[in-house]
């Protein structure tokens, strides 16, 4: 029993630096929930694509799985800040639903990215691009899924919604992230917590 308890605290257990890489992502996060970076306008249904995950997918390839979720829960909590209502308004007024459906997929953002990434590590570009797909996936699918599966969102409003947007953000994601963690692995190399091992 001890043994599993300091296993699982070690495995929570966070570094300085690690901490620094969830505060200065979060705070990306958070820059780009305010301002017009956050949402890219592009030429679809619903006018822009969002950006708002790339910091979660980032983060946990720098510094691993709980500083992603950690992340993706620093947007989740601005998302519910702005968006609270249209939640709310979606799952027919039912707060569990709602909150589910607000923080589940973005904590998840980056848990299934860092995953995505590792067994690919060898070929980081590559894997770095693998992370962004997973991570803008589950962030897009999980969010309008939740939507479909427990709200009263129309299937037949939210699938164009999907089919338009998700390629451009996957885009965003890759075009993004790709060249991101080559810059952080060049000035931080082993430290980077995808790669080692």
């Amino acid at each position: 029993m001890e043994k599993t308890e300091r296993s699982f605290t070690g495995w929570l257990q966070l570094s300085t630096r690690d901490l620094a890489v969830a505060g200065i992502f979060g705070a990306l996060s958070i820059v780009l929930a305010v301002t017009p970076l956050g949402m890219i306008p592009v030429p679809n249904i619903s006018a822009a694509a969002t950006t708002l995950h790339i910091p979660a997918i980032i983060a946990a390839i720098v510094s691993g799985p709980v500083v992603g979720a950690v992340v993706g829960l620093i947007l989740a909590i601005t998302s519910w800040y702005y968006y609270s209502a249209i939640f709310l308004n979606f799952m027919g007024g039912n707060l569990l639903f709602a909150l589910l459906d607000a923080f589940l997929p973005r904590i998840l953002i980056g848990v299934l990215a860092y995953y995505a990434f590792r067994p690919l590590r060898r070929r980081p570009s590559v894997a770095a691009g693998v992370a962004a797909l997973v991570g803008t996936l589950t962030n897009s699918l999980g969010v309008l899924g939740l939507l479909l599966l427990l709200g009263t969102a129309n299937a037949t409003v939210m699938i164009p919604v999907v089919l338009t947007n998700v390629p451009f953000e996957i885009i965003l994601s890759i075009v993004v992230t790709i060249p991101v963690v080559a810059a952080l692995r060049a000035a931080w190399g082993a430290q980077i917590a995808g790669t080692r091992g």
